[in-house]
């Protein structure tokens, strides 16, 4: 019974996280039980769906470098920023800037490489700052 009733909570949460349906189920869930066993199944549906928005979340920050680069992301060089300030190549910058996937894990950048990439645009900024072609 609790089981089904979890299924119901987990496909209305899919629709609408915090619906009144959503709430209500819940607190119905959590007055009908009476055991152990259904502590347990609530405890390991809560789990899941905290895994879930940890996973969420992970994904997130991954897509953060991106998401703060905007429209800098397309008027940057990263074969440039790659090689000068990390000694790697466009594809690994790439990869940790877009958030993509390499053998199943999502890359990222370490703090150390978060840095030293900060530090990259701040010196480009100020070099292109510097620069004014006259005639």
């Amino acid at each position: 019974m609790i089981q089904d009733k979890l299924n119901e909570l987990g496909k209305l949460m899919e629709q609408n996280p915090a619906s009144p349906q959503v709430l209500a189920l819940a607190a119905e869930i959590k007055s009908a039980c009476n055991t152990p066993e259904e502590e347990k199944l609530i405890e390991d549906f809560v789990g899941s769906r905290l895994s879930a928005l940890t996973s969420d979340i992970e994904q997130l920050s991954y897509e953060a470098a991106k998401l703060q680069l905007g429209e800098i992301g397309d008027m940057i060089n990263l074969s440039y920023i790659a090689k000068k300030y990390f000694k790697k190549s466009r594809a690994w910058l790439s990869q940790r800037v877009n958030g993509n996937s390499v053998n199943g894990r999502p890359c990222r950048f370490t703090p150390a490489e978060l840095d030293t990439f900060n530090a990259a645009l701040r010196d480009m900024s100020m070099r292109l700052a510097s620069v004014a072609v006259k005639y």
